[in-house]
């Protein structure tokens, strides 16, 4: 046990790592700032390109019919490799892959996806399906479609999915209390570098040329992390602080880690977790979508986009290090239920001063003629703002209080657990959103998101309530993991010591 002084008050919420773990933090946080980076800006090329080309509502239809299969078939060849090879070949293999693909979405399907829509297909199944217009949009423009099933697959398993196992995997609990908040610090930065990026002349006017930048971000991930991997071999007893009890691995199919999840109450109450944040944001941004597009099509400029999106990510980078170095460690020692009820307090918070915006907003149009702006351009802003806000609360504590239940699992549980809840839980959330998103739209809204603005709230309230019971829930449960953990490393230890 380390039997260094505590930090005093400011260097405790300023910067909380000691000088000799700065071995181990910094080389995590530079592949955590290129990860975040290739995050945020794939993140907001693909809604550019969506929004530009095919429209808000076809996001939704995609979702709902290509994403979670896509993610269900990704987590499955994760197991596979995850079963054949060990940390650093799965961490390898998922870097690979994406380089490739964003290497082939640069070179040509992007700058070639004119020649590559199915136009034909388009039209003869408009003519016949009319209300299903969206849905053969996303079909038609299918490269931007498949680029956009791809980023969202590096935000499950590239940062969510693989980084996350291999922090886990080194971080003791001690300090895993201390590095999570700051390494979300870190993150933020690469959200800033992403909206500097979309600020660039020739992004704004063709967004592929934004994925030369996340080709060279992944190189560099390889580069650094086999560095660093290499360093922990060779200095295995610098890095292992705490021995941990060796467990006896059994392999399980996908259908069988799915199954052992929903016999596993610990695990299905952060998948709740996990579900609810995703349900809760994408309903959210369908909203804001939507009012993105209603104002670039006003303006008839799409540049505006670039400028939109370099907005927010600079914005959420700006006031995650904020609330990370004012106000994260505050709240993390108040303990994990606390701080893992911010997020979704501030998702509420949030949702219900945007929609009383979107409500009753229109009433300052005669006042805002003055200044030459509109209620339509101010949603917009608010609408950015708002999840700015939320953002920045899920990197800095939702993700970090995520990533802390984990620690006190056995390593089977982990791998296998995480993959399950990440990969297809995380998931789940967006597709259920899209699923209500497109039968609200159909059904009621007349094919459009404005019409359905009530009944969104209205669940995004009711799925708030149950994240916050979960939380309540679970927090009891991960305090008697850790307590029976604590035991098992002080046996461990002793049987060590008495050998």
């Amino acid at each position: 046990m380390s039997t260094k002084k505590e930090f005093g008050n400011v260097r405790g919420i300023i910067f909380p790592i000691y000088k000799s773990e700065l071995r181990k933090f910094l080389p995590m946080a530079f592949i955590f700032i290129l990860i975040s980076f290739c995050y945020a800006l794939t993140r907001s090329l693909k809604d550019m390109n969506m929004i530009k080309e095919v429209g808000t509502t076809a996001i939704y239809w995609l979702k709902a019919a290509a994403i979670t299969p896509s993610m269900i078939f990704f987590t499955i060849l994760y197991g596979k490799v995850s079963r054949s090879t060990g940390r650093d070949g799965r961490f390898n293999a998922v870097m690979i892959y994406f380089l490739a693909f964003f290497t082939l979405s640069f070179l040509f399907l992007l700058p070639q996806r004119e020649l590559l829509q199915l136009n034909t297909f388009f039209t003869i199944f408009e003519a016949r399906f009319p209300n299903l217009i969206a849905l053969w949009k996303a079909i038609c423009h299918w490269p931007i479609s498949l680029f956009y099933i791809h980023a969202e697959a590096w935000g499950t398993f590239a940062l969510s999915v693989t980084f996350w196992t291999f922090v886990n995997e080194i971080t003791a609990v001690n300090q895993a209390k201390r590095f999570y908040s700051f390494l979300s610090m870190f993150a933020a930065l690469g959200s800033i570098l992403a909206g500097s990026i979309l600020k660039l002349d020739s992004v704004a006017e063709h967004f592929h040329q934004g994925l030369k930048f996340v080709i060279i971000a992944i190189v560099l991930i390889l580069v650094i992390y086999n560095y660093f991997t290499a360093d922990i071999k060779a200095n295995p007893a610098y890095y292992q602080i705490q021995q941990k009890p060796k467990k006896v691995k059994i392999k399980m199919s996908f259908i069988e880690s799915i199954k052992f999840l929903a016999r596993s109450k610990y695990l299905m109450l952060l998948s709740i977790l996990v579900i609810g944040y995703g349900l809760v944001i994408a309903l959210f941004e369908a909203v804001q979508k939507d009012q993105i597009e209603q104002y670039t099509k006003l303006t008839g400029d799409d540049t505006i986009l670039a400028g939109i999106y370099a907005q927010q990510q600079t914005a959420v980078g700006i006031i995650s290090i904020l609330v990370t170095l004012f106000l994260a460690t505050p709240i993390i020692k108040r303990g994990w239920r606390f701080a893992a009820s911010v997020t979704p307090v501030t998702a509420l918070v949030m949702t219900v001063l945007f929609f009383t915006f979107l409500r009753f907003g229109d009433v300052f149009d005669p006042i805002l003629k003055d200044f030459h702006l509109s209620s339509l351009y101010l949603a917009v802003e608010v609408g950015i703002y708002n999840v700015v806000l939320i953002k920045s609360v899920k990197y800095v504590l939702f993700d970090p209080t995520k990533e802390a239940v984990y620690i006190p699992l056995d390593e089977e549980t982990k791998v296998r657990g995480k993959a399950a809840v990440d990969g297809v839980g995380s998931r789940l959330g967006k597709s259920l959103a899209s699923v209500l998103i497109t039968a609200m739209s159909y059904l009621f809204g007349g094919g459009g998101i404005s019409g359905i603005r009530t009944p969104i709230v209205l669940i995004i309230i009711a799925v708030i309530i149950l994240w916050l019971i979960a939380v309540r829930t679970l927090g009891r449960l991960k305090a008697e993991a850790e307590a029976k953990h604590e035991a098992e490393l002080s046996s461990a230890n002793n049987a060590q010591v008495t050998k």
